[in-house]
């Protein structure tokens, strides 16, 4: 059975997500925007929380983690190249890596560009990408750090996964993004 995924919003336009296995009772966390939002949606439905996904080093991302560990004693993952970043991290890993949480597989993929070392989470059994600022609805991350290749690469990346893989970003950005994109493509 696949996870079920609950999108919360946080801080002004970002999004987490919590990752539930019903049999197991576990619950993991892709990025940690705040710790309020996520202690509070992990208490209305009587959840602990086993697991923190991290994708990148941006404070809009982890600034709960800290928090959230102390309060549940979650462990933590995030990309191995970015260590120096991230809060602490039980779990370093690299581009490629596969890794089982729940009884499900989760790929690392590399999807630098936004930042150097921005990874995704691809969990090809519940058909899901967890993107973050690398792309979301109409468009992708700015490069803060990346090249356009970088972010090219990566986009191309996303794009090779399974066409009916759900993508689940780090922020709203999609009004933003459809007025910019009407100036570039005005009769698209």
């Amino acid at each position: 059975m696949p996870l079920e995924i609950i999108t919360l919003p946080c801080l002004s336009d970002n999004y987490a997500y919590l990752l539930h296995d019903a049999k197991s009772g576990q619950t993991a966390l892709v990025d940690a925007p705040e710790a309020a939002a996520v202690k509070s949606a992990l208490s209305t439905r009587g959840w602990g929380l086993d697991a923190i996904l991290l994708t990148h080093h941006h404070y809009d991302h982890i600034d709960g983690v800290d928090e959230l560990r102390r309060s549940y004693g979650a462990k933590v993952y995030g990309a191995k190249p970015d260590t120096h970043r991230l809060p602490p991290l039980d779990h370093a890993l690299d581009y490629g890596a596969r890794f089982e949480l729940f009884g499900e597989e989760f790929q690392v993929l590399d999807v630098s560009g936004h930042t150097i070392g921005h990874i995704a989470f691809f969990l090809p059994e519940s058909q899901a990408v967890f993107t973050a600022d690398s792309l979301m609805a109409l468009g992708c991350g700015r490069l803060f750090e990346g090249t356009p290749d970088m972010m090219w690469d990566s986009l191309n990346r996303l794009m090779a996964l399974p066409p009916q893989t759900m993508v689940y970003s780090g922020h709203e950005y999609t009004q933003s993004n459809a007025r910019f994109a009407v100036t570039i493509e005005p009769d698209n």
